[in-house]
């Protein structure tokens, strides 16, 4: 039998799959200290409210400040 041995995938497709790789543990990090994503959110905004415009990136994480932090001071000190 005759069967080409397969090839190995290149420098570029393994430099492909490690930036893959640390681009989603960079985001689990961000979500696991709760820095929210505006590229995420961007693409959320555009997909399921287009019509209305999305909030700046100073905007946005203002809101995200609030929503985390505006509930007042913390009862525990």
């Amino acid at each position: 039998m005759n069967e080409a041995a397969p090839t190995p995938a290149g420098p570029s497709a393994l430099r492909a799959a490690l930036r893959s790789v640390w681009r989603q543990l960079c985001e689990t990090a961000r979500l696991a200290v709760g820095v929210p994503d505006y590229g995420t959110y961007l693409e959320h905004h555009r997909r399921n409210h287009p019509d209305t415009p999305p909030l700046t990136y100073e905007a946005f994480f203002a809101d995200r400040l609030a929503a985390r932090y505006g509930r007042g001071r913390s009862r525990c000190c």
